[in-house]
């Protein structure tokens, strides 16, 4: 059941983002996975370390991230099937991508600042999320550069 709905989960976010034409082009999708991934391992290793409330964080800032990326995926769907794209629609994208990037880099200041002695699989997770996280923020650098080429086609023009 949870592979089958999984599945048409990732399908679904497929062609939605195929038939927009530029959120998996950017690589926000793959980093979605990515962070999926980290998540799940992060949440097995919880009981066990004594690390327990920095996995913990850890753990929720990958779920944070992906309900961002999500929540982006829904409304490049929505923009998608809008006939004329208005400042005001491109502007809700950037927003929303501007957002994430705040939060991604709120995760990585928060990371830099942890000084206390860590366990080893505690050390290697932060550093791994660290570095998911900068590459997200490349990633939406990316998308937001894409998306403001659709807010110039979406400007009306003006008379000369």
């Amino acid at each position: 059941e949870g592979k089958v709905k999984k599945i048409i989960f990732v399908i679904f976010f497929l062609l939605m983002s195929f038939r927009a034409g530029f959120a998996l082009d950017t690589g926000l999708f793959e980093m979605r996975n990515k962070i999926v991934v980290e998540s799940k391992q992060l949440k097995a290793l919880l009981l066990e370390s004594k690390d327990m409330v920095l996995m913990s964080s850890m753990w929720d800032s990958c779920i944070m991230t992906m309900t961002q990326l999500d929540a982006y995926f829904y409304m490049v769907g929505i923009f998608n099937s809008v006939e004329n794209p208005t400042d005001a629609t491109v502007n809700f994208l950037v927003n929303w991508l501007n957002i994430i990037k705040s939060t991604s880099e709120l995760n990585i200041k928060s990371l830099n600042s942890v000084t206390q002695t860590l366990e080893p699989k505690t050390k290697v997770y932060k550093e791994k999320l660290k570095s998911d996280f900068s590459e997200l923020n490349k990633s939406i650098d990316s998308e937001l550069g894409r998306v403001s080429v659709l807010k110039k086609i979406s400007a009306p023009s003006k008379p000369r």
